[in-house]
């Protein structure tokens, strides 16, 4: 299922997660799908309706979903008696900014990762662009959609694993670069300390990922609860196409 590759110069372990593969879009998306082209309650036409079961069946068609994750072991800091913080590798010293470091301060391991659809739904957005504008739009509205679910997958994947083992460790949220004040510019170095490039996976000289549905984040793990308690099942309003109820966790685990 997972292929680690222990890295001795900075105790990190790579692993490609397979269990994503096959993740696509269903009718439990299409929610999130008209979010990100602005619908904001107004009446939809059969004909819309029938465009956007197109649209995800083209995405869906050429998706290729890869992910790639790299964890890194932190050095705890006692003052006395007690954990005060914990201390990052010197390899993940590029992650610069007040902001993750707050966010991490407690974790005792940093799980960096990037995730992809593939270049054949950029390709295939062009081509829409050229004969259906209005498919393209769609059609890119989908392979946002859809590389959030693959994270969010992942993610919980992660939460349960991490719940279910003998240490009952917790999770961060994801933190992505160009997130607060940690800085865009990081995504060439980032790219590279996880090789992204080993699922197709590159950043220009402009700090743009390509294939463009692409995600890099950050994700910390720690032995105890951290962070404020997320809002209730009930009041979200993804409750009824939560990804993470779907995995047999919750978000804030």
């Amino acid at each position: 299922m997972n292929n680690y590759h222990q890295n001795e110069d900075a105790g990190k372990f790579s692993w490609e997660e397979k269990e994503i593969d096959s993740i696509r879009l269903t009718m439990d998306d299409r929610s999130e799908i008209l979010r990100y082209v602005g619908y904001s309650g107004q009446p939809l036409t059969d004909e819309f309706e029938s465009q956007l079961q197109i649209c995800m069946e083209k995405v869906n068609a050429v998706a290729q979903p890869r992910l790639i994750a790299t964890l890194f072991q932190c050095e705890p800091v006692v003052v006395g008696d007690v954990i005060v913080e914990y201390k990052w590798p010197e390899s993940l010293n590029f992650l610069t900014g007040e902001d993750i470091h707050t966010h991490l301060k407690e974790c005792r391991e940093v799980l960096l990762f990037g995730a992809t659809i593939g270049a054949s739904i950029d390709r295939a957005i062009r081509v829409e662009e050229m004969r259906e504008p209005v498919h393209a739009l769609l059609m890119d509205a989908c392979g946002s959609t859809l590389i959030e679910s693959v994270c969010d997958h992942f993610e919980a994947i992660l939460r349960r694993r991490y719940r279910d083992g003998e240490e009952h460790w917790h999770l961060t949220t994801r933190f992505s670069p160009g997130y607060g004040d940690l800085p865009l510019e990081i995504q060439n170095h980032y790219a590279d300390v996880i090789e992204a490039r080993r699922i197709g996976l590159t950043v220009t000289p402009e700090h743009i990922m390509i294939p463009r549905k692409s995600v890099t984040a950050i994700i910390g793990i720690a032995d105890h609860e951290i962070g404020e308690k997320h809002r209730s099942c009930d009041s979200c309003n993804m409750n009824a196409h939560c990804r993470f109820r779907k995995h047999g966790v919750l978000c804030g685990e």
